[in-house]
């Protein structure tokens, strides 16, 4: 069998991998050692014209899922549009990051169109998203997500972020260095009959606008973006 440069480019990934798997499993490093985030204040933080319609729900199974802290809040704007807001936060970003969120819908059972990189626009500035709708029997829920390490905004695709993610593991396991890690996910229903639904998107758009009210450091935990 000849062997060609990609072969032996695949071979070193592949060996890069298994070493991988055996520093995880050998090599155990301290985690994040910042004080704990106050999700459940946090998600209370939300623009003008919205509503919560019940107390933030704070999952107390948020172990199970590999997280420190799950939270989720309802909110409905005066026009009666109603979106959900959901976060995820764990002190180890590089073992228990949060999920790509098109993953997590589809092995719940939904199906899930390809998602987009987008960009949300407000007050001039930009935030980068990834969007895609899942489909449940006879409903539709559109979703919006992204993902803060480490203080660094991070919305990278499936496809890359395993491969990525893994050699971000090695290097950060012997570094020393572990980030934490945020996943804030904003989604609406529709019937499957009704046009896409742009309750998420108005609702970030306002968010991002009433984030320039709050604390820098607030801003830069909850986007990544220090210029939000």
């Amino acid at each position: 069998m000849r062997v060609t440069n990609y072969s032996l480019v695949a071979i070193a990934l592949g060996l890069v991998l298994i070493f991988s798997e055996i520093l995880v499993d050998i090599k155990h490093q301290p985690a994040y050692k910042g004080k704990k985030p106050d999700l459940e204040r946090i998600i209370k933080l939300h623009p003008d014209g919205w509503k919560a319609t019940a107390g933030p729900v704070v999952d107390p199974r948020s172990l199970e899922y590999a997280y420190d802290a799950v939270v989720s809040q309802n909110y409905q704007h005066v026009d009666g549009s109603t979106v959900m807001v959901s976060m995820t936060w764990s002190r180890d970003g590089i073992r228990r990051a949060g999920h790509p969120q098109e993953v997590c819908y589809n092995a719940s059972g939904f199906t899930v169109n390809v998602p987009k990189h987008a960009s949300i626009l407000a007050a001039g500035k930009k935030l980068d998203v990834i969007t895609f709708s899942g489909r449940y029997k006879d409903m539709v829920q559109d979703v919006v997500y992204w993902r803060v390490t480490g203080g660094k905004h991070d919305v990278r695709f499936v496809d890359n972020f395993v491969l990525t993610h893994r050699f971000r593991e090695v290097a950060g396991l012997l570094m020393g260095d572990i980030p934490d890690n945020l996943m804030v996910r904003v989604s609406s229903w529709r019937r499957d009959t009704d046009p896409p639904s742009t309750a998420h998107i108005d609702y970030i758009q306002a968010y991002l606008a009433y984030l320039q009210r709050v604390s820098p450091s607030t801003r830069l935990f909850l986007t990544g973006v220090g210029n939000y």
